[in-house]
């Protein structure tokens, strides 16, 4: 039986992603070693969970000895990367599971592509946010009608809040609509003891969107919620 070290340290105190890329997992790995790693030992793993889906991809290094390194990588949507010919293109996490890795962070696909500058869509963490982007996002998800997606229920404790993990899923086709709304209920929101949220910039509600995943779509306007 092999032997394998997981090395989960793929956020910092402050909370933000350590990596993003083949590179970055090959570096930490090299740390660990204390050396470069051997070349033709290292191979992009994706777990599963039970109902089939991948939250995250794992950089695993095969030792010679049977003393693996398990490499983790943040939970993503899947990653970017370029082609031999420097086209861009979208992967999902399925389609990494099983890529040789070399020493420069080429990626040899399962199914025969190679890319490099491969780099995850890391998932927003609900640290990142500061009190007014978790409002803006929370009015977002109310403003899309979207609370089956966007909300995650905790009613053992009586508790809901934003799920993250899901954001991706939301899109918005008429963002004034959206910073309408926001400005109409923000100043609403329960604040405790702290003074009460003001209106938005149009430029703030974008970057909030842009940075939580949330879509930003050329549509039909919807109509404006209550």
């Amino acid at each position: 039986m092999r032997n394998a070290r997981l090395i989960q340290d793929f956020r910092d105190t402050n909370y933000r992603p350590t990596r993003r890329t083949i590179a970055d997992g090959l570096a930490r790995l090299e740390q660990e070693l204390g050396a470069k790693p051997d070349i033709g030992r290292c191979h992009l793993h994706v777990p599963h969970r039970p109902s089939g889906t991948a939250l995250f991809a794992t950089l695993w290094y095969r030792s010679y000895a049977g003393d693996d390194i398990i490499i983790a990588y943040p939970f993503s949507n899947g990653c970017r990367a370029r082609t031999a010919s420097g086209a861009r293109v979208n992967l999902s996490l399925d389609q990494l599971d099983g890529a040789l890795i070399d020493e420069d962070a080429n990626v040899l696909l399962s199914d025969g592509r190679s890319v490099r500058a491969l780099e995850f869509d890391v998932l927003p963490h609900p640290k990142d946010f500061t009190d007014l982007e978790h409002a803006i996002v929370f009015l977002t998800v109310r403003f899309l009608k979207a609370e089956d997606i966007g909300f995650r229920y905790m009613p053992e404790a009586g508790l809901r809040g934003i799920d993250y993990s899901r954001m991706s899923e939301l899109s918005v086709s008429n963002v004034k609509a959206l910073a309408r709304y926001i400005d109409a209920h923000i100043g609403k929101l329960p604040r405790g003891a702290q003074p009460p949220l003001g209106p938005v910039s149009l430029n703030k509600i974008q970057n909030t969107l842009a940075m939580a995943g949330i879509r930003k779509v050329r549509g039909r306007k919807p109509k404006e919620a209550a």
